[in-house]
């Protein structure tokens, strides 16, 4: 037990850490696009530069703490699912249970991010974990709670991909 804290512990660390870098190094450039958009844009006369977006730092260092907080929270919560489901001998409710700490973890992150399908693939892999508990309490076997949740997660995972991915290219086609 005191082994598997630690694994947790570090895994949480590692997560944190990662998702701190991924979103910074992604905001970082972003901002250096938007900053030479502007460039382009304003012409050679203009004095604009980095100071000129304002509190945007501010808000881009909350972001980070936000997603942060969001995938340490939601890492504690898979690994303690597990653990006790474990420890249950529930093992067929793991899928369920990962399936939906993980939608309610895109609820928070439709706002962090402004992307509105983030709040529907998140109330959606909700619907698939309660559709895996109530096959596991209508007496599903544990292959078919499997295959349920994780298809009707993938079928989320990749719509909602394929719809962010949309809106981005709908995005800076308007440039």
């Amino acid at each position: 037990m005191a082994g598997t804290a630690v694994l947790a512990i570090a895994v949480t660390a590692f997560v944190y850490t990662a998702s701190r870098r991924a979103v910074r190094g992604g905001e970082t450039r972003a901002a250096a696009h938007a900053y030479a958009y502007e460039e382009v844009a304003a012409g050679p006369e203009s004095t604009s530069g980095p100071e000129s977006f304002g509190g945007q730092d501010r808000e881009v260092a909350g972001n980070y703490r936000r997603f942060g907080i969001i995938n340490a929270a939601q890492t504690v919560a898979i690994v303690a699912a597990v653990m006790v489901l474990g420890r249950l001998g529930a093992w067929i409710l793991v899928p369920p249970a990962v399936c939906l700490i993980v939608g309610l973890h895109f609820l928070p992150l439709a706002g962090v991010f402004g992307q509105p399908p983030y709040r529907w693939a998140g109330l959606l892999l909700v619907g698939v974990a309660l559709a895996g508990i109530l096959a596991c309490a209508a007496g599903a076997a544990q292959g078919t709670v499997r295959a349920l949740v994780g298809a009707g997660a993938a079928l989320v995972l990749w719509g909602t991909a394929l719809r962010v991915a949309g809106r981005l290219r709908m995005v800076a086609g308007q440039r």
